[in-house]
């Protein structure tokens, strides 16, 4: 991961210990710092308050392996910060360049075939937008499958066509969610329901999915949704931009692999 900023933008705040959250407002307000003296995590677990075990379990929900790692993607954010970014309209192709760059970073090419070989597979596919924002790119990419002679159906989150949809799907049936927020009860729910009838699900959302439901996941794809650095661009991106990408770069897998 290239950059620690951005893997924060995948975890609920409320997710976070209070001492978890102390070493994250240390980390904002001395990235400088910490990165120029090369900072150890027995000075950084002092600088902040807190233990060692603090420091390690929040590189755990961020799925960061070890310091050395931490360390790196510490020194790219204090990189990023330095860039001294052209006015006007440039503003805003950093800042669509600097989100894209990160969901690169970010998006495991193994889980782009883990889900091409889910969807290649398939007899049905029920495309769902959790959240109305994400009609777009869920529709764009349900006609571009039902385009190469796939089986697409496009579902919103109304609960009762859902439910529906479940009860009458098959064997070898396979359910794409795209949700920016990632914190639905609702639709942790359904995915157990739709995962106890062993059929296939990926998930594609802006927020780490819920650990009770990951073992029902075929593939999970974590998007940073968020514009993770206000010094690089302190404009509006649109919420459809990294699941438009995640799209293209799907696509794109898919029309130059042999899977």
């Amino acid at each position: 991961m290239r950059s620690f900023l951005s893997k924060l933008t995948t975890i609920d705040e409320k997710d976070l210990t209070i001492k978890e959250k102390k070493i994250v407002e240390y980390i904002k307000n001395n990235l400088k710092e910490i990165v120029d003296t090369n900072m150890k995590i027995e000075r950084m677990a002092q600088e902040a308050g807190t233990g060692y075990s603090a420091i390690y379990g929040l590189l755990k929900k961020l799925n960061i392996k070890g310091f050395r790692d931490f360390a790196i993607s510490l020194a790219n954010d204090a990189e990023n910060q330095e860039i001294n970014v052209a006015k006007n309209d440039e503003n805003v192709v950093a800042g669509y360049i600097n989100i894209i760059k990160q969901n690169y970073a970010l998006i495991e090419k193994r889980s782009i075939f883990d889900t091409l070989n889910v969807i290649k597979n398939a007899n049905r596919i029920f495309f769902c937008y959790w959240e109305n924002l994400l009609a777009g790119p869920t529709q764009e990419l349900s006609n571009f499958f039902y385009k190469n002679s796939y089986n697409t159906f496009l579902l919103d989150s109304d609960q009762e066509t859902l439910r529906q949809r479940i009860k009458s799907s098959k064997e070898n049936d396979v359910f794409i969610f795209f949700t920016r927020y990632g914190n639905s009860t609702r639709l942790d729910n359904f995915i157990e329901i739709i995962g106890k009838l062993n059929r296939k699900i990926i998930y594609i959302s802006g927020k780490i999915a819920n650990p009770d439901v990951t073992k029902y996941l075929s593939s999970i794809h974590t998007l940073i949704v968020d514009n993770p650095d206000q010094t690089i661009y302190k404009g509006y991106i649109s919420h459809s931009v990294p699941f438009n990408y995640f799209n293209d770069l799907l696509i794109y897998h898919y029309l130059n692999s042999n899977i």
